[in-house]
């Protein structure tokens, strides 16, 4: 019985840390998804602004 108890108590744990482990890879997973995206919308923006610095410079020729 003292084996049984001591081998449910380790796979509890097991799943315990698989679950947190998951949870953790998810939120790493989001947490890149959104740096890629905040780097995507400030090379959009420095693009935009660097369009607009042109097109200025078009209209003052």
């Amino acid at each position: 019985m003292a084996f049984y108890k001591g081998l449910s108590e380790k796979s509890k744990i097991k799943t315990s840390e698989a679950r947190s482990m998951a949870f953790y890879k998810g939120l790493s997973e989001k947490s890149k998804i959104k740096t890629s995206e905040a780097r995507s919308m400030a090379f959009y923006k420095a693009l935009n602004e660097k369009s607009k610095v042109h097109g200025d410079n078009f209209k003052n020729l």
